[in-house]
């Protein structure tokens, strides 16, 4: 069959692709896919982020049509070279394959490069309980850190929060022993480059779900022991928001939301 059968076919079974399509460069295309994402705030933020730092520093100047396998191959030979851990290297690659998935779909390339790379070997490594810090230790950084976070850390410590996670605890997530785990909270990119904390659901949950953990005795006891008065401190820092100019005067989307256990202490 010669290249003009095979294209007329292609069309007529729509899966042709337009050579020029291809043409954008990655850098370009990055910035059209992640202004046209539709993906959670903490996941934009993930995404840009390794986009950035990790990929077009590296790829940007190649058209999209033009990375391969091989490419891609090399870019994750280079993280490891840099430091990068399996975990870290496979983190990025889930991002470069969305950005290869989202061109396919949109019929700029036939195929996705990151698919078609060989992978590096993510062994499972058993944690050894050794390296585990000890009661002392988590202590220590809780009496550093200071007063207005300490909770994260015991949160953390105890109940095996994420930091974002631990962030976004409100003292009515509390109940009977359990702790209802709803929200955390994620660093995210404004139209005006800026960065702000904002809410967003639970990592592999979409809004409105949660997680059940239950909650230590003596991790209860201690964080009764901490202030309630949130929502006066929360006042405090809706209005400095306001005068600073970072939000609306409704407050309702400041950054850093005002009522988690960890507006309790400490200045904004």
């Amino acid at each position: 069959m010669d290249f003009a059968t095979k294209m007329e076919n292609d069309k007529r079974e729509n899966t042709y692709i337009d050579p020029a399509a291809g043409k954008v460069s990655l850098r370009r295309y990055v910035d059209d896919w992640l202004t046209g994402s539709v993906v959670g705030a903490g996941t934009w933020e993930s995404y840009e982020r390794i986009m950035r730092l990790h990929v077009v520093p590296h790829l940007g100047r190649k058209t999209i049509s033009q990375v391969t396998a091989a490419d891609v191959e090399a870019l994750y030979s280079r993280w490891t070279r840099d430091g990068a851990k399996p975990n870290t290297v496979e983190s990025r690659s889930i991002a470069l394959s969305a950005l290869f998935s989202h061109a396919v779909r949109h019929k700029r390339i036939s195929g996705n490069p990151v698919k078609e790379a060989e992978k590096l070997e993510n062994k499972v490594i058993p944690v050894d309980e050794r390296n585990l810090p000890s009661l002392e230790e988590i202590q220590a950084i809780a009496s550093s850190i200071g007063p207005r976070l300490e909770p994260a850390v015991w949160l953390m410590a105890c109940c095996g929060l994420r930091i974002g996670e631990s962030l976004g605890v409100f003292p009515e997530d509390f109940r009977e022993g359990v702790l209802r785990v709803r929200r955390q909270i994620v660093r995210y990119q404004g139209p005006d480059r800026r960065y702000v904390a904002r809410y967003a659901p639970l990592k592999h949950r979409s809004e409105g779900e949660w997680r059940d953990v239950p909650v230590p005795e003596s991790l209860s006891v201690l964080l009764r022991g901490f202030p309630s008065s949130i929502m006066s401190v929360g006042r405090r820092i809706r209005d400095l928001c306001v005068i600073r100019g970072t939000v609306r005067s409704s407050g309702s989307d400041f950054p850093l939301t005002h009522r988690t256990i960890f507006g309790i202490n400490g200045r904004p």
